[in-house]
């Protein structure tokens, strides 16, 4: 079985090609004990019939999902909102998690919002299964129902007095 695998080195500026990375004076530590990051991802998941169609964010985002996967913490990872504003807007991270729990990539193991709690999602393997009869769906919807996207119009009553109609005489 081949594996694609993402590298992403951490190389500190000021560093030339050819230059050593360690000095006598200072050690560079990797704060995440990590050596190297990295994320794999399967051949067959980069050509899969899930995989077709979807935007470069939403793989990347995948890919960020890989990252926070530790080995053993493949139904725990949490992706705060303010990690995800760092790399796109928070209309396209909320997109892109719906597109890849409705592919079968991620599931939602716990959904957050409230008191400022995390959504905790889980790596799935639904997505070998897409485009079969056996393929699992999630109805997103039900995950996120629509009473969270509900926008208020002017007078209305959540809103309170302050669009009060003006009476002329």
């Amino acid at each position: 079985m081949k594996v694609l695998t993402v590298l992403l080195l951490l190389i500190p500026p000021g560093i030339k090609k050819g230059g050593s990375i360690m000095s006598k004076k200072k050690k560079i530590k990797n704060e995440f004990n990590a050596v190297p990051p990295y994320a794999q991802i399967e051949e067959k998941l980069a050509y899969s019939k899930a995989s077709e169609g979807l935007k470069a964010h939403t793989k990347w985002l995948y890919v960020a999902f890989r990252l926070k996967y530790k080995g053993n913490n493949a139904r725990n990872i949490v992706f705060l909102e303010s990690e995800a504003k760092k790399i796109m807007s928070l209309s396209t991270f909320r997109a892109d998690c719906r597109k890849l729990i409705e592919r079968g990539f991620i599931d939602l193991i716990k959904r957050g919002g409230f008191y400022n709690q995390p959504h905790i999602f889980g790596l799935s393997n639904r997505w070998r299964k897409y485009g079969t009869k056996d393929f699992i769906k999630i109805d997103v919807n039900k995950i996120f129902p629509k009473i969270f996207k509900r926008k208020f119009k002017k007078g209305h009553k959540f809103m309170g007095n302050q669009f009060k109609k003006k009476e002329h005489l």
